[in-house]
């Protein structure tokens, strides 16, 4: 490799280790503050990356909060194995909220890009009803679709942000509040099948 190739690869790697310790912090993330970080100019930061989306994609690695959920449910009860799918994902956004937040606002700025978003909730939702839905053949049935799209509304960064940002609730009384309001949904369509 030339000189110049191994200084842009450790130029890249500054920006994406930078979005990256930004990231872990839960500070609020704006390319200026990762240029900042890596010791970059902004101009520079955006070569390497069109745009803040792109760079959080390279930076945050994806938390297989699947693998998460596996590891805490032991039954199948679907209201806990949902309420537990509710807990690790409200904390995973706030332990990230910063990097988050940028990707939300990305998203709703420029609904086009919205499919381009990592959709944990669902993979988590999925794996949360998975036993349920197998137990009672409601696989592609009107009631199992429609719950999940209830919860999806639920279980969301959204819904994480509107309780802390909007009703003033401290991080753990809003993962609590989170988790309360998916089990209620969840044992309602369950009573209701």
């Amino acid at each position: 490799m030339t000189t110049r190739t191994n200084q842009m690869e450790r130029t890249r790697a500054a920006i994406v280790a930078a979005a990256g310790h930004l990231a872990d912090s839960g500070a609020e993330i704006t390319m200026v503050a990762v240029a900042a970080e890596a010791k970059v100019s902004e101009a520079t930061a955006y070569r390497y990356f069109p745009d803040l989306v792109s760079l959080l994609r390279a930076a945050v690695p994806v938390q297989d909060q699947v693998a998460a959920l596996r590891a805490v449910t032991t039954g199948d009860d679907p209201v806990e194995r949902i309420g537990q799918a509710a807990e690790i994902l409200g904390r995973a956004v706030l332990r990230r909220q910063g990097a988050v937040r940028a990707i939300v606002a990305a998203t709703v700025a420029k609904p086009a890009t919205a499919r381009e978003r990592p959709a944990h909730r669902f993979g988590l939702i999925e794996h949360a009803l998975a036993p349920w839905i197998e137990a009672n053949g409601l696989a592609g049935h009107p009631v199992a679709d429609q719950l999940v799209r209830d919860l999806a509304v639920v279980i969301s960064a959204e819904s994480v942000f509107t309780l802390t940002d909007l009703c003033g609730l401290p991080p753990e009384e809003a993962v609590a509040s989170l988790v309360a309001t998916a089990r209620r949904v969840t044992a309602e369509a369950v009573r209701s099948t």
